[in-house]
């Protein structure tokens, strides 16, 4: 039965993750395509914010229970990276914080690759990360990088 459970949780953690990325292809498509009057950058940026402080906690999580297999810098760096993106929610424009959001999110998947090299997760978890950190980074990126409503 452990095992059984063990499954269940991995598959609701991937769906969940999967899930995740979801708003931020439905803002970079919003923004892309012009829809509506919604300004897509400003709450992908937000989503993305949050997002970026649930991966710092779990970098947080992988640092306490497995803190002879990692450095202490998941503490730190984490930190630095959640507090950088939210000084970029403050003072810069929505559409240049993306880029900073999208290079937070490749700063923590760096660190997530470290902590499976250090075998405190499992290949498929970074597998999995590596996987819908793309599809953010590039997500962000067409907020930053193309106008607003160039294909509406």
């Amino acid at each position: 039965m452990a095992g059984q459970g063990e499954g269940n949780n991995r598959l609701l953690m991937q769906g969940l993750t999967y899930a995740g990325a979801l708003p931020f292809i439905a803002g970079a498509l919003s923004h892309v395509i012009g829809f509506g009057d919604v300004n897509a950058a400003n709450l992908t940026c937000y989503w993305a914010f949050t997002i970026l402080m649930f991966m710092a906690g779990t970098l947080w999580g992988i640092q306490v229970v497995a803190p002879e297999r990692v450095a202490p810098n998941l503490f730190i760096a984490s930190n630095a990276v959640v507090l950088g993106t939210c000084a970029a929610l403050w003072f810069v424009p929505f559409n240049e914080a993306a880029l900073l959001f999208a290079l937070g999110f490749g700063v923590l998947w760096w660190l997530d690759k470290q902590a499976v090299r250090a075998g405190a997760t499992d290949a498929d978890y970074g597998t999995m990360r590596s996987r819908v950190t793309g599809i953010v980074v590039a997500c962000l990126v067409v907020l930053a990088v193309v106008p607003m409503g160039v294909l509406g």
